[in-house]
């Protein structure tokens, strides 16, 4: 592809150029530019990212309160979140304790936030779930907006486990 000259955009007392296609591919959508990678995502000139590979969604996590926090990417601008927000105690380990958070797990199950999943897994881990939207194409600042209003619905969470005696995951 023939590129034009390159193009100052002004951007708040520094500039940022982008490319022109022209010929054949002039007038035509095109691919947005990618200026770089950053983990899972390309990152185009619009501070947009899309997956390096469409064929896999991206995945990326944090911790948060001692707790791993995965997060993928969905079709639809979506973002899928899961926890395991605690360990319910085995018999051996607390028998006061286990009753306890099993009824937490309980009140939880009937108390989450509008869209959210709590699932008691196999190894007595306690999963929460949810699947928040971006509002259009992911950025970096829409996915950190989106993951801080996640763990600050998770923290009441975490405290009713905790409080009732749950081990932190």
């Amino acid at each position: 592809m023939r590129l034009r000259a390159l193009r100052k955009i002004p951007v708040m007392n520094a500039s940022v150029s982008s490319l022109e296609p022209v010929g054949a591919m002039a007038g035509t959508a095109a691919a947005p530019i990618t200026i770089g990678k950053l983990g899972p995502f390309a990152v185009s000139l619009d501070g947009t990212l899309e997956p390096n590979d469409p064929e896999i969604a991206p995945r990326f996590g944090f911790r948060w309160r001692g707790r791993r926090v995965a997060a993928r990417m969905l079709a639809g601008w979506q973002v899928e979140f899961d926890v395991i927000a605690a360990h319910v105690p085995f018999t051996a380990e607390s028998t006061s304790a286990r009753p306890r958070v099993l009824a937490a797990v309980a009140a939880l199950r009937d108390g989450l936030p509008p869209g959210w999943r709590l699932r008691l897994a196999p190894d007595h881990s306690v999963h929460l779930e949810t699947v928040a939207p971006l509002g259009g194409p992911a950025t970096a600042t829409k996915l950190v907006t989106a993951a801080t209003t996640f763990v600050l619905a998770l923290a009441p969470c975490l405290d009713l486990l905790d409080d009732e005696g749950a081990r932190a995951a």
